[in-house]
């Protein structure tokens, strides 16, 4: 579909001026269009430094509607990709959305071993083989304890108060297991960090801040909405952790190692 990579070059054009927020956007990654149970492959070129048609092929992946992620595929050798359908050309609104998977693109070609490889959550779900722990976890969202810690958090972050943000996260990682506190900080780091630049993006081009995720019921998304606001926090103490999120990941997991260690002291 020759309109799919008309818009997508118009937006690596748009990409050149997004390293003036982050220089990972001096990277590109491929971008896969699910279509009519094809899909559409497009790959960056260095030579004529703009995305070309790769290849298509039937979606043997089975993408749903208005998909917007980011994972390895096996028509690129398994490389990283940007993978959405074209419900997010719709708009530039709706494009925006890929600079925030291209973000996770990043992350997950930076930080793969680097974080990634020491969150146990994480190697415990690819020993289960569960491909999907990251959408599918049964994490306790309407938990009476847990949903009111969380509106206490989110109050904290309205009002920027630090401190009571730690002394909640702190009360939050008291309240869950050990494993849904990895989950929780894993999904804030990695969900919250690319919605906290998307909505830079949208700062720069004067669009409405993507808050989606404070409201009830609690979802999964409830991470891209503390994690962002609260690493926007967190870099406006230390700007240093705007581009190191290695250590941008200590921070956020600072309350639940301190829990950690307390039950640790406790069971001896």
């Amino acid at each position: 579909m020759d309109t799919f990579l008309e818009q997508i070059n118009e937006l690596q054009v748009i990409q050149k001026d997004l390293v003036s927020i982050h220089p990972m956007f001096a990277e590109y990654y491929p971008v896969v269009v699910a279509y009519e149970s094809l899909l559409y492959i497009y790959d960056y070129s260095i030579d004529t430094q703009q995305y070309e048609w790769v290849k298509t092929v039937p979606d043997d992946m089975n993408i749903p509607e208005e998909c917007m992620a980011a994972f390895p595929i096996p028509h690129m050798d398994w490389r990283i990709c940007a993978v959405v359908t074209d419900a997010v050309f719709q708009s530039f609104e709706q494009k925006v959305y890929l600079f925030h998977e291209f973000v996770h693109c990043y992350v997950y070609e930076q930080y793969r071993e680097q974080v990634g490889g020491r969150i146990r959550i994480k190697s415990t779900m690819e020993q289960r083989k569960r491909v999907s722990w990251e959408i599918d976890y049964e994490f306790p969202y309407d938990d009476e304890t847990i949903v009111g810690i969380i509106d206490e958090l989110n109050f904290a972050l309205r009002n920027k108060n630090l401190k009571q943000i730690r002394e909640i996260r702190t009360q939050l990682f008291s309240s869950l297991s050990v494993e849904a506190g990895e989950f929780w900080n894993w999904l804030e780091w990695n969900e919250g960090y690319a919605r906290y630049i998307e909505n830079l993006i949208r700062a720069k081009f004067e669009l409405e801040q993507n808050h989606v995720g404070t409201e009830k019921p609690f979802s999964r998304l409830v991470f891209y909405a503390t994690g962002s606001a609260y690493i926007d926090l967190l870099v406006q103490e230390q700007p240093v952790l705007h581009t190191d999120l290695a250590q941008l990941f200590e921070k956020l997991e600072a309350e639940l190692v301190n829990v950690e260690l307390k039950r640790r002291e406790q069971d001896v």
